[in-house]
């Protein structure tokens, strides 16, 4: 997809997408103007302050894409180990809530000559993927990170046994805004906002899942630029 039509599909997601919770916001006033001394006005504010999270989200995930369009990339040698778990301590609450235990697989001192701040936004955004969709009927909920790095380039593996992605899903997933269904959470923007750092660093990412079994991204990174 060209620049300018990925522009385009961005312009018209975003109209599409910001539409549907200001209606419901301009509805939900309506109806607590109509009961202003009801139990139902309060019930009403509790869902505007849902719609105005998923605006913010929205907008949050926006104003990301375009820092990441318009930064440059600063590549360093880093601790892959010490960058795993310091992310690790920025998940705690979440993990512990759901139940989850983080494996990590990557050799103690691995050096990784990368742009450090694109591999933790990519971390980011996969992690909080792999959260929101865990399977809670699963006792054993788990996420498991594996990176190898060496010169001839690296690869990065997230794998979770959570609910899975349907087979007509699948091409889709990495595309802006894309939710499986009305009933997904988030702003539907963590795997593309992935793929878009993934393709300004020269990679390549790839998608393999079953339902109910769970799902593994799997982003192959070549040789960094010499550190001089």
């Amino acid at each position: 997809m060209s620049h300018h039509n990925l522009i385009e599909k961005f312009i018209y997601s975003c109209s599409h997408d910001l539409r549907a919770p200001v209606s419901s916001i301009q509805g939900l006033v309506r109806i607590a103007e109509y009961y202003p001394h009801h139990d139902e006005t309060h019930k009403c504010l509790e869902m505007i302050e849902a719609c105005t999270h998923t605006m913010d989200k929205l907008i949050r995930g926006m104003e990301e894409y375009l820092a990441n369009d318009y930064s440059s990339l600063q590549y360093s040698e880093v601790d892959a180990h010490e960058l795993i778990q310091n992310i690790e301590e920025n998940f705690r609450n979440q993990l512990d809530s759901s139940n989850i235990v983080l494996i990590t697989e990557v050799k103690p001192f691995t050096r990784w000559k990368t742009d450090k701040q694109s591999i933790e936004k990519i971390l980011k955004y996969l992690i909080s993927n792999s959260i929101s969709f865990h399977d809670p009927d699963k006792k054993e909920r788990k996420i498991t990170i594996r990176i190898e790095a060496a010169g001839s380039g690296s690869t990065l593996d997230i794998m979770d046994n959570g609910v899975g992605i349907r087979e007509d899903q699948k091409n889709n997933i990495f595309d802006i805004f894309y939710r499986g269904s009305e009933k997904s959470i988030g702003s539907g923007m963590g795997l593309f906002l992935t793929k878009s750092i993934v393709d300004r660093l020269g990679g390549a990412i790839s998608c393999k899942s079953a339902l109910r079994v769970g799902t593994s991204i799997s982003i192959s990174l070549p040789p960094s630029p010499h550190i001089g």
